[in-house]
């Protein structure tokens, strides 16, 4: 029996397991991959690898310590933590079963998706779901933000901040009420279309432009050089159960 079972292997779960080994635990993680989101970041014509601060340093360099390590870890995916009597029971896809004392849940969070045409297969090229974390990328761009949410509406003002112009779409009444939506109803940089739904991402090797419709059903093309959905996270604790 392990003193303690990670689930996850992004830069929290890594983190977690490293300081585990240094204190000397019998420490196990359990994740699918070694890295999470750090494997994946959003691609823009006009954007180098080098230009996006992803924390790769010490992702990398908790990665490589546990590389090598593998009575530490475990590449499978755990669909499933039962309780039993004092201790945990981690299930996995591939049917094995590991018990700790203890267990650390560092799943992270994934994002709601809109499941419009284009959306998948412009996911991280030129559509993403972040704009907190990219917003640096738009300085005197144009992007679209599609929310309607206090999220929606914090990352169109953080892209306000540095974007020539953002188009801030579907935000309803209530939410553009708040002092936030009012201050951006009245921005000079800001198109708010209020109500409006996607309808689809269109675009060519890096999304270009999204569809959009409003209430009364016409449909409009918005171009941009860059979009955000933003809608709510979801965490990924499904596999705790009860």
């Amino acid at each position: 029996m392990y003193d303690l079972i990670v689930i996850g292997g992004g830069p929290a779960g890594l983190t977690a397991t490293i300081y585990a080994i240094r204190k000397r635990l019998n420490v196990l993680m359990v994740s699918r991959d070694l890295g999470g989101k750090t494997n994946y970041r959003l691609s823009l014509p006009w954007i180098e690898e080098y230009q996006v601060i992803r924390g790769l340093e010490t992702v990398v360099k908790f990665r490589n310590e546990l590389e090598y390590l593998d009575f530490a870890r475990k590449l499978e995916k755990v669909e499933l933590v039962t309780r039993e009597n004092e201790h945990f029971i981690v299930h996995t896809k591939e049917g094995n079963e590991y018990a700790a004392k203890a267990i650390i849940v560092a799943t992270g969070a994934r994002q709601s998706l809109l499941r419009v045409p284009g959306e998948e297969r412009f996911m991280m090229r030129g559509l993403c779901y972040s704009a907190v974390s990219y917003a640096p990328l738009f300085i005197d761009r144009t992007v679209t933000v599609i929310g309607d949410s206090d999220l929606a509406l914090k990352s169109a003002a953080e892209l306000a901040l540095v974007a020539k112009h953002v188009n801030l779409v579907g935000p309803t009444q209530p939410v553009l009420e708040s002092p936030l939506g009012t201050k951006l109803n009245n921005a000079e940089n800001v198109s708010v279309y209020k109500d409006y739904e996607l309808v689809e991402v269109r675009g060519g090797s890096f999304a270009e432009s999204v569809l959009v419709q409003s209430p009364t059903g016409s449909q409009q093309e918005i171009f941009s050089d860059g979009a955000f959905i933003e809608q709510r996270l979801n965490p990924n604790t499904g596999i705790l159960g009860d």
